[in-house]
């Protein structure tokens, strides 16, 4: 019986005195770095960044002279999908008029991704135009991948909708959706 409690103190005694390894934490992952878009005007490329890393490139057309795509930083802070188009207040615009959603005529593809209007980035369908300088200050991008760029950064930012919600508002060229983000997306136009 004593060596048992002799056995039993110098469990107690040494357990107490030993170094204490703290209690594992729960490591959480590492937050991702911040999404951002950048539009180089004169290479005629939109590049989506994230960190120092380039995720993705995307020809672009630009605004020709006269029209030029306006430079600084900007928000993007809404996508409209089937967007509808109101002719700007602009002497080139004079005689347009409004176009709904998937009307013939109406310049805005499926996507429009807003950071200041009436500047977008926007679909289009006249891919020849891609890699030149021929909008009216507007940044075309080819349908399919306007529709691309919008999906990543809805989901980039938590502005989450599920894929039935993509294919009918894909399926139906004639609606509009709104949707605000929750979250901007920092945009940098540059020369």
């Amino acid at each position: 019986m004593k060596r048992f409690i002799f056995l039993f103190l110098t469990v107690l005694i040494y357990s107490s005195c030993r170094e204490r390894t703290p209690a594992k934490k729960t490591e959480t992952p590492p937050e991702r770095p911040e999404v951002r878009l950048q539009i180089s005007i004169s290479q005629r490329q939109l590049y989506v960044l994230e960190g120092e890393d380039t995720l993705k490139r995307y020809a672009v057309a630009v605004g020709k002279q006269g029209y030029p795509t306006p430079e600084g930083d900007f928000e993007i802070h809404q996508i409209d999908w089937n967007p509808d188009w109101t002719p700007p207040e602009s002497d080139w615009s004079k005689d347009e008029t409004y176009k709904r959603p998937g009307e013939p005529g109406n310049p805005m593809g499926r996507a429009r991704i807003i950071y200041k209007m009436p500047y977008t980035i926007h679909g289009t369908t006249d891919l020849e135009s891609l890699g030149e300088a021929e909008s009216h200050g507007s940044v075309r991008m080819a349908n399919a991948e306007v529709i691309e760029l919008g999906r990543f950064l809805m989901e980039r930012t938590g502005t989450n909708r599920s894929d039935e919600w993509f294919n009918r508002v894909l399926t139906d060229s004639t609606t509009m959706e709104s949707v605000k983000l929750e979250k901007t997306v920092p945009l940098k136009n540059v020369k």
